[in-house]
C-alpha cells in the first residue's frame, strides 16, 4: 500500500473525520491517527456508509485509496464473522462475494457495480439466518439483492457513471453486468479467490502495523489479535473456499438472471422495437434446419432415449384424473410425458412455476415445484432437463399458481420423458447418416394438473425469466402495450 499519508489521510476523512486531536496537533500526533485508522477499519459492510454506497470508477479514482480502505474494512468484517462462529459455511460465501469484487480482470466500473449487489448479498447471508439459507441461498437473499438493485439504479443514473459508460460505449448496462457475472461464475477458481485474498492482506497488515507502531498498548494489542485472526481465517482457506465455489457460482448465475430481467424491464420502451405480444414461434421447419446447421450443447444425438418414455398409461386410483389415451382433450396420452410417474395430491399453499411464452395459455398441463425452477440458470438448461422444443415454446416468462385452501390439488408427478424431434408426419428427424436422431434429455421433475382444477384467482402475475422470448437472445422490447399479459382459457 504505497501512498503519502496526505493521500491514507484523505482516504480516511472519506469514511469518518478526523479526531480533534489530530487536527490541533497539525497532524503531528500519531496515536490521535492510530486511533483514526483502528476506528475506520472496524467498519462493518452492514454499516450504512459502506460499499453499497461506494461510487466508484470515476469518481472513487478521484480520492486515492478509498477503495482499498473499503476492501480492507470488508475483509476484516468477514474474518470476523468467520472467527466468531467457525461452523458457519455461510460466512466463507460472504467472503468469497468480497473476495469477487477485488478481481484485478474486472474493470473499475463492473467492479464498483458488483460491489453494490455483493454487498447486500453478504448483509442478507448474515441476517437471513441459516435454515433460511441451507434451504434456498438465492431465495433467503433475494429481498436484500431487490434493495442492491435499486441501489445501481440509483448509481447508474449519477451523470458522472452516464459518462463513464459512454466513454466505454456500453449502451445496456444491466445486460453487460449479466454477462460479466456469467463469466465470473463460469472461471471461478479457489486460485483466484486465494490470490485476491492475499493481494488485500498486505494494505491490511501494513495499516494494522500503523496501528501497533503508533496506538497505545491497548490498540496494538487488537491491532495484533486481529492480524492473528485474520492469518488464522487466511490458513483455513484454501479448503474452505472450495467448499463455498458452487454455492456462489449457483447464486451468481441467478444474480445474472436477476439483471437480465432489469435490462428489460429498462429497456422495453425504445422504439423499433419487437412487440413479444405479435411475435411467432419459431417453426418446426426451422428448428430443424438450425439443428443441421450447428447443434446447440443442450440437444443431443443418439438412437435411443436417455429417459424412455412411459409405454402404458398408470393406474388412476379413485377421485384422481386420468392421462391414458381415453383422457379428455390436453390429458389424452399425457402420460407420454413421463419416464416416471406417480399420483399425488399438493396440500394447500404449495406454489407451482409454468415457463411459457405471450402465446402460452397459463391454465395448461405442465408445471414444476419452486424447488425445480430455482434449479433452472438458463434457458438451455429448462430446454434440456424439461424436454422442451423451441417451436413448442419460446419462454421468455413464467407464472405461479398456489394451492387454495381445501382439500388440496391433484396432480401426477415424475421424471420427465426424453423427447425425440419428429417431423410433422410423427417420423424422426434424423441428425446423420448413422441413423441418429435429435433428442432433449428431459430428466426434472415434472407436475401434470388438470386444467379444469385450476381456479384462476389463485394464479399469479407473469414474470420474465430474464432468459429472453428467443434463441439469439435479441433484445425484445415492449412498445405501448401492455406487458406480461395473462392468457386463460376456460377448461371444460
Amino acid at each position: 500500500m504505497s501512498a503519502t499519508w496526505e493521500e491514507l489521510d484523505n482516504a480516511l476523512a472519506w469514511f469518518r473525520s478526523a479526531p480533534a486531536r489530530w487536527l490541533q496537533s497539525a497532524k503531528q500526533d500519531l496515536s490521535a491517527a492510530a486511533e483514526w485508522i483502528w476506528v475506520v477499519l472496524q467498519g462493518d459492510f452492514a454499516e450504512e456508509q459502506t460499499t453499497a454506497q461506494v461510487v466508484t470508477g470515476t469518481v472513487i479514482s478521484m480520492i486515492p485509496l478509498v477503495d482499498q480502505v473499503c476492501d480492507v474494512r470488508d475483509l476484516i468484517a468477514n474474518c470476523k464473522k468467520i472467527h466468531e462462529d467457525r461452523t458457519n459455511q455461510w460466512a466463507w460465501v460472504a467472503l468469497v462475494l468480497t473476495l469477487i469484487g477485488l478481481f484485478p480482470t474486472l474493470g473499475s466500473l463492473v467492479k464498483g457495480c458488483l460491489k453494490i449487489l455483493f454487498a447486500y448479498g453478504r448483509k442478507a447471508v448474515f441476517n437471513a439466518g441459516r435454515a433460511a439459507l441451507d434451504s434456498d441461498l438465492w431465495q433467503a437473499t433475494r429481498p436484500y439483492i431487490e434493495h442492491g438493485i435499486a441501489k445501481l439504479n440509483d448509481h447508474l443514473a449519477r451523470p458522472e457513471v452516464r459518462r463513464a459508460l459512454s466513454a466505454l460505449r456500453i449502451d445496456q448496462p444491466y445486460r453487460y453486468l449479466a454477462q460479466q457475472t456469467r463469466k465470473v461464475a463460469a472461471q471461478l477458481q479457489v486460485s483466484q479467490l486465494t490470490a485476491v485474498m492475499d493481494s488485500a492482506l498486505s494494505p491490511a497488515r501494513q495499516l494494522l502495523g500503523m496501528v501497533q507502531r503508533w496506538g497505545g498498548s491497548d490498540l496494538a494489542r487488537h491491532a495484533q489479535q486481529t492480524l492473528q485472526m485474520l492469518d488464522e481465517v487466511r490458513r483455513k482457506a484454501d479448503r474452505a473456499l472450495a467448499q463455498a465455489v458452487q454455492p456462489v457460482q449457483n447464486w451468481l448465475n441467478r444474480l445474472a438472471q436477476r439483471l437480465d430481467v432489469e435490462h428489460r424491464l429498462n429497456y422495453r420502451a425504445q422504439t423499433n422495437a419487437v412487440n413479444p405480444h405479435h411475435f411467432h414461434r419459431f417453426s418446426l421447419d426451422a428448428e430443424i434446419e438450425a439443428l443441421r446447421k450447428s447443434r446447440p450443447k443442450w440437444v443431443t444425438v443418439g438412437k435411443a432415449a436417455k429417459h424412455e418414455a412411459l409405454e402404458k398409461a398408470p393406474q388412476v386410483p379413485p377421485g384422481h384424473f386420468d392421462i391414458g389415451k381415453k383422457a379428455p382433450g390436453l390429458l389424452r396420452e399425457a402420460f407420454k410425458t413421463f419416464h416416471t410417474v406417480r399420483p399425488d395430491v399438493l396440500p394447500p399453499g404449495t406454489v407451482l412455476y409454468r415457463v411459457l411464452d405471450p402465446k402460452s395459455n397459463d391454465n395448461s398441463l405442465c408445471w414444476m415445484t419452486r424447488e425445480e425452477f430455482d434449479k433452472l440458470l438458463s434457458k438451455p438448461e429448462w430446454r434440456q432437463r424439461f424436454a422442451v422444443w423451441r417451436h413448442w415454446n419460446h419462454n421468455g416468462e413464467f407464472v405461479t399458481y398456489t394451492v387454495p385452501p381445501g382439500e388440496g390439488l391433484r396432480v401426477w408427478r415424475g421424471t420427465t420423458a426424453s423427447q425425440r424431434l419428429n417431423d410433422e408426419q410423427g417420423r424422426p428427424v434424423l441428425a446423420n447418416d448413422q441413423g441418429d436422431m435429435f433428442w432433449l434429455d428431459g430428466g426434472a421433475e415434472q407436475i401434470v394438473v388438470n386444467p379444469a382444477d385450476l381456479k384462476r384467482e389463485h394464479l399469479g402475475p407473469r414474470q420474465f425469466t430474464g432468459w429472453g422470448y428467443d434463441e439469439g437472445d435479441i433484445q425484445v422490447d415492449l412498445v405501448g402495450v401492455p406487458i406480461l399479459q395473462h392468457n386463460w382459457y376456460e377448461a371444460r
